[in-house]
């Protein structure tokens, strides 16, 4: 499976965002898009979901299903947390999605509130564990450890990484050099504007052997002299 990007261009009013854009995503493979904010990163995503249309260029995929983990967790405000993470499943588990959530610090009672009875932290849990289950074979994930302490998010980049080692494609967008470092295979450093491709840095061991030394060593080595993504 594939995903291709070709010289890619969007505009606003005529203001063009992205300019000639292009690259390739294969099965099991992530891709992390690092740049300022407001250079395109988010509209890159959007335009890979079909929420948003080139004004050139060509995007094709032969990926059957994607994932889109936004900013904002996007829950169904009339829905449980456990309605929403099954809304997806073509068989809701609920023993699993149970013991899935207790990994991550939800509670079988936590389950079945409602998003407006839950933290931001809770919240953004929910929607992460929706991505995990609804079966996506691409996944779209827009700062998705924003907000949770370092603990609760190497379990889910744990629980991320299990999925990405059973086949499942990511386009990651993040502003942290230490995700990046943890869970890209290939990361394009990006100009403030136009979404150019300054450099690419190709990181090939495996994400499972990966832990934080390994995040250090790997900003350390390549992050040098970056201060405007910050």
């Amino acid at each position: 499976m594939m995903l291709t990007l070709d010289h890619i261009r969007f505009e606003i009013l005529r203001d063009p965002i992205i300019r000639h854009f292009s690259f390739t995503l294969q099965r099991g493979e992530v891709k992390t898009l690092f740049g300022p904010s407001g250079c395109g990163k988010t509209t890159v995503l959007r335009l890979i979901a079909g929420l948003e249309t080139p004004k050139s260029g060509k995007i094709s995929s032969d990926f059957q299903k994607i994932g889109f983990l936004f900013q904002e967790n996007r829950l169904l405000e009339n829905l449980t947390a456990m309605q929403n993470i099954t809304i997806f499943m073509e068989k809701a588990d609920i023993p699993a999605v149970i013991a899935l959530a207790a990994k991550v610090g939800l509670t079988q009672g936590d389950l079945y509130k409602y998003p407006t009875e839950l933290s931001g932290g809770m919240a953004k849990r929910v929607a992460f564990l929706r991505l995990l289950l609804c079966g996506c074979d691409l996944a779209l994930l827009d700062e998705p450890f924003v907000g949770l302490d370092r603990d609760l998010r190497d379990i889910l980049v744990r629980l991320l990484n299990d999925k990405i080692e059973q086949g499942m494609a990511c386009v990651l967008v993040t502003h942290d050099r230490f995700e990046a470092a943890r869970l890209s295979h290939e990361i394009l450093f990006l100009s403030p504007k136009g979404m150019k491709i300054n450099h690419r840095v190709i990181l090939p061991e495996p994400l499972s052997s990966r832990d934080s030394s390994y995040e250090e060593k790997i900003v350390a080595r390549e992050f040098q002299g970056i201060h405007y993504y910050e």
